[in-house]
């Protein structure tokens, strides 16, 4: 085997190391698996060369990680949804190709910045993905509690600090590489002591209602069925709970339309004497919008958030016009005939902070929340369209940093899974078995205080990204650096 063959090797080792590190208990991988990648580019001198690994490397994760997409077919047909998959490949090649030119002959710190530096540019923007970045592989992990401090990036940036310290090892032969390998897990460590939370100031008793039906079933079940479906859920809560929290796309049809769906809302808040927050479709000067309502147990309803980060090619398309002209207009047409429209903002509905679906992949959007004064983080979902794939679990566990993150409960209702909970340390309040209809009802703490990380944003941990990339080479060398630990 050539060089550079074992270079490629080393490079979709590493897809196939970061892509396990998502599975449920496969956390710790994310401490080494980038460490054939950070090898293969430091060790490569030309920089063409080094764009077609890191190419590799994005090609084969973005596959494995977002196969899921597949689930679409069950709808949408086998060709949208290997078009789908396609695109986000296509997006992983080219986030790859310019990681690996960038990172070609790559010192350990200007490697570690750049891998952490390109995570926060891939969730951000309105074609950001944050599932499949390095922070979800924390979810499960006690370091988790330190993103209370660091964000989401902030740990990111500590795995591939340790990765490329320990590429940095193996690619040197001495022992000065290794000394810094547990420095980043340390930091982490100690940073737990500091990131406890407060005691809780009071309690929210919820019940979660996953309706489980499966996208075909969903898409063509009459009123009459539904009516029953959602009679019998609401039969079985407690008188006692404070809330009802429903899915999104809970009413598959824009709810001022389907008045025995209100009534039956309304006369179940009336008689548990608690609000029920539900997700459906409003339609205003004949825009159309994934909003979030609340029925009151006094007969009032309305609603209280309506979807501002609307998810790519899946509720808009990007330069819709320009893809038409290239002849698509048949296939947008078939598959996103009207497009949802934004909302305006962020407010929270008195102290809950509610998100649908993909708004709670970014931090940036529970930070608002509970600037602006949510207690409790409340996400309506319907995440029925990718099957039983892990992109759920993933999905899910994006809410477990924004409860780190924040100090707050997150509560989370799917159509047909995953329906459940975190604490503010991470920790699952509960979860529903499955993917069939059913309730969950816990108690939820209620915050009001203001971790560092909502405070400060991300600002710190992209300075120090930025530091690590323009360092002089001479000082950014692993071996400078660790000869200054030495007595």
């Amino acid at each position: 085997m050539g060089v550079f063959s074992l270079r490629l090797f080393a490079a979709l080792t590493s897809s196939v190391l970061l892509w396990a590190s998502f599975f449920r208990g496969g956390g710790w991988l994310v401490w080494t698996a980038l460490v054939p990648l950070f090898w293969a580019l430091a060790t490569e001198e030309r920089r063409g060369r080094g764009a077609l690994l890191g190419a590799a490397f994005g090609t084969l994760f973005s596959a494995l990680e977002f196969r899921g997409l597949l689930e679409l077919k069950v709808a949408l047909g086998l060709p949208i949804a290997l078009l789908a998959l396609l695109g986000i490949v296509a997006w992983g090649t080219i986030w790859g190709g310019v990681l690996g030119a960038l990172g070609t002959r790559g010192t350990a710190l200007g490697l570690a910045g750049l891998w952490a530096g390109m995570e926060v540019l891939r969730a951000v923007g309105p074609l950001g993905v944050a599932v499949g970045t390095v922070p979800v592989a924390f979810v499960g992990l006690p370091f988790l509690r330190a993103a209370a401090i660091v964000g989401p990036w902030g740990l990111s940036l500590a795995a591939s600090l340790t990765n490329a310290f320990l590429a940095a090892a193996l690619r040197r032969k001495g022992k000065k590489a290794v000394l810094l390998v547990p420095l980043p897990p340390l930091f982490l460590a100690a940073l737990l002591s500091f990131a406890g939370t407060p005691a809780a100031e009071g309690e929210l008793r919820v019940a979660l209602v996953q309706p489980g039906l499966g996208l075909p079933e969903r898409l063509g079940i009459p009123t009459e069925e539904l009516l029953k479906r959602y009679g019998e859920l609401l039969a079985l809560i407690p008188i006692g709970v404070d809330l009802v929290v429903l899915p999104e796309d809970a009413v598959p049809g824009v709810l001022s339309t389907v008045p025995e769906l209100r009534d039956l809302f309304r006369a179940q808040a009336a008689r548990l004497g608690a609000a029920i927050l539900v997700g459906g479709w409003s339609v205003q000067d004949g825009d159309y919008y994934n909003t979030a309502f609340l029925f009151r147990p006094t007969g009032e309803w309305g609603p209280v958030h309506r979807k501002v980060r609307l998810l790519p090619f899946g509720e808009y398309v990007p330069l819709r016009p320009l893809w038409e002209r290239l002849g698509l207009r048949g296939v947008f047409e078939r598959f996103l005939p009207r497009e949802v429209t934004a909302g305006k903002e962020f407010v929270p509905a008195g102290t809950f902070g509610i998100m649908i679906c993909s708004e709670t992949m970014f931090s940036g959007i529970s930070r608002e929340l509970v600037h602006k004064g949510a207690r409790v983080l409340l996400a309506l979902t319907n995440d029925s369209w990718f099957g039983q794939s892990r992109l759920l679990w993933e999905h899910f566990a994006c809410g477990a940093l924004r409860a780190v993150e924040t100090g707050r409960a997150f509560l989370q209702a799917a159509i047909t899974g995953v329906t459940g909970a975190f604490g503010p340390d991470g920790l699952p309040l509960g979860v529903l078995a499955g993917k069939g209809s059913g309730t969950l009802v816990l108690r939820a703490p209620l915050h009001s205080h203001v971790t560092p990380y909502v405070w400060l944003g991300d600002w710190p941990v992209v300075a120090l990204c930025l530091l690590f990339l323009v360092l002089p080479p001479h000082w950014a060398r692993i071996s400078t650096v660790a000869a200054s630990l030495r007595p």
